[in-house]
């Protein structure tokens, strides 16, 4: 009977934990977090697609690099304020701000290493 108590006992504080975890991240899983050191916008006759370069910590494979994120028009751009999420635009980003990342497909392999955002979140 305490062997049963004590594994119960066990599974919810393991269930508090994951919940726990899940709530401090939002339960959103992020491709990339760091600082943005550049942002390029795209000249209007060009059809490249304006850009930020982020340094920071690619999270599959825990890597430090910077890569550059092309920011398109279905490129979701937030500011956190608390718990609220403010949209705004790609001309409120700005160097020195912390962000966290989504991608859209994969990364190419260049120098610097090149994704396309699906979301951007400004924490900072």
């Amino acid at each position: 009977m305490k062997n049963l108590i004590l594994i119960v006992l066990l599974f919810v504080m393991f269930m508090g934990v994951v919940y726990g975890a899940m709530v401090a991240t939002g339960g959103e899983n992020w491709d990339m977090t760091g600082k943005i050191v550049g942002v390029c916008t795209a000249d209007n006759n060009s059809t490249d697609a304006n850009s930020i370069l982020v340094q920071g910590t690619v999270i599959s494979g825990n890597q430090q690099a910077n890569v550059t994120v092309r920011i398109t028009n279905d490129t979701q751009l937030f500011s956190k304020n608390g718990n609220q999420r403010n949209q705004i635009n790609f001309s409120d980003l700005k160097s020195g701000q912390s962000v966290s990342i989504q991608f859209k497909g994969p990364i190419l392999q260049s120098y610097p290493p090149q994704a396309s955002g699906s979301l951007v979140l400004v924490t900072g």
